[in-house]
């Protein structure tokens, strides 16, 4: 294991050197811009939730949101800038801490269940600025790990980033080729009109927490709550300075409407199977109706409703001890059994929190920074859209497979795509966009036309199996693919 992580910093070593020598003049991000922010006092106690405040300006007097934190293992400020992880070397934005796991500094790379996501929570539905400082270095592609809490007294019907500058007290949007921009995890701007649709979930996407709705996978032993096969989830578009979500799943809008806010969000029965109070617990059944909180301290009360489940029965399974699984199906909880959990204190109430927080996914590029308005200085912006607030209908994508203008005609089909170059002529491959160009079903190295082009082809070489790529296009990088189970660099 040690050799294999020492073979794997050694790549990344010797490529981050090289890229370096080969590359012009471009930036990189040396950390957050904490000049509009205040950092919460401590000492801290463990399991409180503590804030980062974020002001519209560096005098302090007006905020729109925080970055939060829970003291455990992660730790105060909340978010940091990691600029070679220890074992990949990738670059990412992420929470501050230590790894639970063996208590090293928290990297891009640990494990998924590792506390990982900053996370931005809007007090106000107005625009919430992240500052980030800059300096001169190669081209610098990052991965940002975050969560997007609605904190309001209103529920909101999605969100808008962008990403710009601070001038003279005033947001200006980064433009097109200006060496900033939403990439792909290869560093490749999003030019035209982008759908997660057609990246992988890691590139581009806006999911809530797999407990709620989603498959089981190596990730999650279990299917969701509410739903066991797909996720909760928005769809997302990008281009190069702004990604805006698009449509919420039909499966979260048909239970709850628009994305909950933290005040509004149903409350739940949850099973302390570890009995311990502070990690995270287990979704049994949730209140159908008001629910009266009586101590808001301990996170007590009544439902006015009616307790229902969502799994295929109340209780937990007596042959795992854990709860049966999900069948999507709402049932009442039968009163013996809601007696029993009355009566046993591992069983605990409480607001179902992760219904207000969406997890996203997505990278950003720093390229030359010279030519910026304010060349050591980015702003990242989230605008939170309020649910009263009409969402205009995207354009059509000409190459996503979605009828994304809801006309009934997709892609070059529709008369809309009639001057993309996409559709008057045929595209090539591009091996490395995350894009099916060609829409011939197959992105990038999993199409023919990218054999051995960009890294395209078979792994089970050294210096596949730790190039961080994806060779073959079977959707395993590196020591994941069985192809490099016997290369000494995954031994």
């Amino acid at each position: 294991m040690k050799s294999s992580c020492f073979a794997k910093k050694l790549v990344a070593l010797l490529g981050i050197s090289l890229f370096t020598a080969s590359t012009a003049q471009a930036g990189f991000i040396t950390g957050w811009d904490m000049n509009n922010v205040t950092v919460a006092p401590g000492p801290y106690t463990e399991y409180v939730t503590y804030p980062s405040t974020l002001y519209t300006d560096a005098s302090k007097q007006v905020t729109n949101g925080a970055i939060t934190w829970k003291e455990t293992d992660v730790k105060a400020p909340g978010m940091k800038v990691v600029n070679q992880d220890d074992v990949t070397g990738e670059k990412c934005i992420m929470t501050t801490g230590y790894n639970p796991y063996d208590f090293s500094d928290k990297m891009c790379s640990d494990p998924l269940q590792s506390s990982k996501r900053w996370k931005v929570k809007g007090a106000q539905s107005e625009p919430i600025d992240v500052y980030f400082s800059v300096g001169t270095s190669a081209t610098s592609t990052y991965r940002s790990l975050q969560k997007l809490t609605d904190g309001t007294d209103v529920k909101w019907k999605g969100f808008r980033a962008e990403l710009g500058f601070m001038v003279n007290g005033q947001f200006v949007k980064s433009g097109a080729a200006d060496g900033l921009g939403f990439s792909t995890d290869r560093g490749a701007y999003f030019t035209r009109l982008t759908s997660s649709a057609t990246q992988k979930e890691a590139i581009l996407s806006a999911l809530f927490a797999q407990g709620l709705a989603g498959p089981a996978d190596k990730y999650h032993p279990t299917t969701g709550y509410f739903d066991p096969t797909t996720r909760f989830s928005y769809q997302l578009y990008a281009l190069e300075d702004e990604i805006y979500s698009g449509t919420l799943s039909s499966n979260y809008a048909s239970l709850f409407g628009d994305w909950n806010n933290l005040a509004g969000v149903p409350w739940a029965y949850y099973y302390d199977e570890d009995d311990n109070i502070n990690t995270d617990n287990l979704l049994m059944a949730n209140c159908d109706g008001n629910f009266v909180v009586t101590d808001p301290v301990m996170e007590t009360g009544y439902c006015e409703g009616t307790w229902v489940t969502y799994r295929s029965q109340a209780g937990l399974d007596p042959a795992t001890g854990l709860p049966y699984a999900s069948d999507g199906v709402k049932k009442p909880v039968p009163a013996d059994v809601l007696a029993a959990w009355q009566a046993n204190r591992l069983y605990l109430t409480g607001p179902i929190e992760d219904l207000a927080n969406l997890g996203l996914n997505y990278y950003v590029t720093i390229g030359d920074n010279t030519k910026w308005p304010t060349p050591n200085q980015f702003v990242l912006r989230f605008y939170p859209v309020p649910a009263e607030t009409v969402v205009p209908s995207p354009v059509e994508i000409c190459n996503d497979g979605l009828d994304n203008d809801k006309d009934g005609l997709v892609d070059c089909s529709d008369s809309d795509c009639s001057a993309d170059p996409i559709c008057p002529a045929p595209v090539s491959e591009v091996c490395t966009d995350g894009i099916d160009n060609d829409q011939d079903g197959k992105v990038d190295c999993a199409d023919s036309d990218c054999l051995g082009i960009s890294g395209c082809g078979a792994e089970g070489l050294l210096k596949t199996c730790s190039d961080g790529f994806d060779n073959d296009g079977d959707g395993l990088t590196d020591c994941a693919d069985p192809g490099c189970a016997k290369n000494k660099a995954c031994r």
